[in-house]
């Protein structure tokens, strides 16, 4: 009884009334400003008294009774009656871990911890998305996008691998006449997720074609973040190894049609996430690179016969200068190319940082004619 007292108090006459017209009940009267009355026509028996507002007289137990006559035209309890009005005024966030170590519906303890939590940092980055679009949120977040945070609900788990449900309540019902419709946060930040995690699936593919992790430059604006794949990453579990699928819903339940999205990550989508989130914090490697350029720089210590260079070149279409370290023989190749200001060329792997930029593992340096290059 505690539970439905609890749920009774967060439903409102107006989203009852909402759930009536899209469950097809018709208004056919009206007690003067007190209450509206609602029939059906395939069933001219039902019947449920609805107040107005709670501004009338015993609205509280006049709007129980409301329920209750639904739950008993449905046949199921009232509990179930006000969880699906509940979730008409809710988008449902679904995330479903895919691996043969969850098909009984448990998981890990660790990666169970894990799941919920990042669950609420990939609502918390589509949040902060819709007040600023950075390619990594650091701090604290606005009030307002805190604020939603700290509404959300977790729904209750359900059998199929391993399944979490996170509930975002909307605010609102129907708009009276005349009354222009504002979107509600909650709503904003839903859209602000489905378009980051559609542009992350579009990039992906876009990145498995070209290798180039600029293909992810313009999934910012469209809400995605290295906190969104930092929180994706997550669902693949501590050691990563997971598949996981993300279904977004406006509402949910059996008396209403549900207009579904559903985003998945196998591993290989998981690799690619790392990496992003890696770029958008400005930290990654770019692994079998062939750079060529100018050597711009020459250090190397009086008593070593090893140094480090700075090439002036270009990889992804960035102009970079990037250090090398050279042993012995290739350090005087590049002193030569230096002097005589000819082009060198090295492979390796590049790591890129926000200012700075390093080729590991140099191999194969040398000096290139200008016949070379074209």
């Amino acid at each position: 009884m505690t539970e439905i007292v609890k749920r009774f108090k967060e439903v409102s006459a107006e989203q009852v009334e909402a759930y009536l017209r899209n469950a097809h009940w018709i208004q056919t009267g009206k007690l003067r400003s007190v209450a509206t009355i609602w029939n059906r026509q395939d069933d001219l028996d039902a019947e449920v008294v609805l107040p107005l507002s709670r501004s009338v007289k015993d609205y509280v137990p006049r709007l129980r009774d409301a329920l209750a006559a639904v739950a008993s035209f449905e046949r199921r309890g009232v509990l179930e009656v006000v969880s699906d009005i509940g979730r008409m005024f809710a988008n449902v966030i679904t995330v479903r871990v895919i691996h043969a170590d969850t098909d009984d519906g448990t998981i890990p303890i660790n990666d169970g911890v894990l799941l919920i939590a990042k669950a609420k940092d990939l609502l918390s980055a589509a949040a902060q998305a819709i007040y600023a679009k950075r390619k990594h949120f650091t701090g604290n977040p606005t009030p307002d996008a805190k604020e939603y945070v700290d509404r959300l609900l977790l729904g209750q788990t359900e059998v199929g691998s391993y399944v979490v449900n996170v509930i975002a309540p909307v605010q609102g019902g129907p708009l009276a006449p005349g009354e222009v419709e504002s979107v509600p946060l909650a709503k904003a930040v839903t859209l602000n997720l489905v378009t980051g995690l559609e542009a992350l699936k579009k990039a992906s593919e876009r990145y498995q074609e070209t290798g180039s992790l600029r293909e992810f430059e313009t999934t910012v604006v469209q809400g995605a973040s290295a906190n969104m794949c930092d929180a994706l990453l997550g669902f693949s579990g501590v050691n990563r190894n997971r598949a996981f699928e993300i279904k977004v819903s406006p509402s949910e339940g059996p008396m209403f049609e549900t207009d579904v999205r559903t985003f998945k990550f196998d591993a290989p989508e998981v690799e690619i996430l790392e990496k992003v989130s890696s770029y958008f914090k400005e930290d990654y490697v770019l692994t079998g690179r062939t750079l060529t350029g100018y050597v711009t720089k020459l250090s190397k210590p009086k008593e070593d016969e090893a140094g480090t260079i700075t090439l002036d070149t270009k990889f992804d279409d960035l102009n970079r200068k990037v250090r090398i370290e050279l042993g012995k023989d290739d350090y005087h190749t590049a002193v030569i190319a230096h002097d005589t200001r000819q082009y060198v060329q090295c492979t390796g792997d590049v790591h890129v940082k926000s200012k700075t930029a390093s080729l590991l593992h140099p191999r194969g340096f040398r000096i290139v004619g200008v016949n070379e290059l074209f």
